[in-house]
């Protein structure tokens, strides 16, 4: 059998400054930069073997200066109001580079060693709000743009569009930069403090994407999760720590399913018209925790009371089933 990696030395190097300026007591200027650099050396000669490769090694190696800048604005202690700007940068791994693997019946992914760096764009807009010792809410709005997107598209081997896989003939793909996408949303969070020591918190997160695709049509970006959120109330005195949480899921009909994703039938559940989609899933789950002294304390909980069958988003991993925890832990 082939090695699914090929034997390849990874390294990584990076600075960064951060300066922080005080404008008055109610702004604040933060700006940052950072100079990313990496190199992947792979060798696949150990595949030659099996696949019919025009290249025996790889060399991907890049850079880029990176940055952000920032201000904030707190009026007086129960607001903070931030905006931000920034970029990011994300290399390529061995992973993306060199990973061969089949991920539909006919269907494989080979190495690109020519894929580079991508590269986002990010916007984001942040409000918090506190009302005295009782409640704290916060908001947050953003935008990222993403450039030169690693995507898995159409590919050649010594020109040909197939090679045999695992004993098929399979049509070849590859990680490639040849999107390129967009992903915004908002996220919210709301802490209240109860009498008798209990606290509820809930928080919330929204977004949408969308990406480039073949033919150059937009569809909902597979990297933009459903939204989903966990809602906590917890209750804390002396030497006793519980919580009661709920994490939840919401659905992407078959619509709203990225374009590729629906060719995968296999990793999610079927509708009533029996076309794929990710069904929205919740659990219930207990935790808690008692302090015995300074050194040990004990925890307990259950996870997914209710033994609920989900599935997480793009996983292909569904189940019912509780999880038991009991841990016994020392600080010394």
């Amino acid at each position: 059998m082939p090695d699914r990696y090929p034997n390849s030395d990874w390294s990584s190097y990076a600075a960064y400054l951060n300066y922080q300026y005080f404008a008055s007591n109610e702004f604040l200027v933060q700006v940052g930069a950072r100079f990313n650099a990496f190199n992947i050396e792979s060798d696949f000669t150990r595949h030659l073997t099996f696949y019919p490769f025009d290249f025996t090694n790889s060399s991907v190696s890049n850079s880029a200066i990176t940055g952000s800048l920032g201000i904030v604005y707190s009026p007086d202690e129960t607001w903070k109001i931030s905006l931000n700007g920034s970029t990011g940068f994300r290399a390529p791994n061995v992973d993306d580079i060199g990973k061969i693997f089949d991920f539909a019946s006919g269907e494989v992914v080979v190495p690109n060693t020519s894929l580079n760096a991508e590269y986002a764009y990010n916007g984001e807009l942040n409000i918090m709000k506190k009302f005295g010792d009782f409640a704290m809410f916060d908001v947050a709005g953003f935008y990222i743009y993403l450039d030169n997107a690693m995507v898995r598209r159409p590919f050649q081997v010594n020109g040909q569009d197939s090679i045999m896989y695992g004993g098929q003939m399979s049509r070849v793909y590859a990680i490639q930069n040849a999107a390129y996408g967009t992903v915004y949303g908002f996220n919210a969070g709301v802490e209240l403090n109860l009498s008798s020591g209990f606290t509820l918190s809930s928080r919330y997160n929204y977004q949408l994407g969308e990406e480039e695709m073949d033919n150059g049509d937009m569809s909902r970006s597979r990297h933009a999760a459903p939204a989903f959120g966990i809602t906590r109330l917890t209750y804390q005195k002396g030497k006793l720590f519980a919580q009661f949480y709920a994490m939840y899921s919401a659905e992407v009909s078959h619509e709203n399913l990225n374009v590729e994703e629906r060719g995968k039938p296999v990793i999610y559940a079927k509708d009533a018209d029996g076309k794929p989609y990710s069904p929205g899933w919740y659990t219930l789950n207990f935790k808690a925790m008692y302090k015995l002294n300074q050194i040990l304390s004990v925890s307990a909980g259950v996870e997914n009371l209710t033994d609920r069958r989900y599935r997480p988003y793009s996983s292909g991993i569904v189940a019912p089933g509780r999880n038991f925890i009991l841990s016994l832990r020392a600080n010394f």
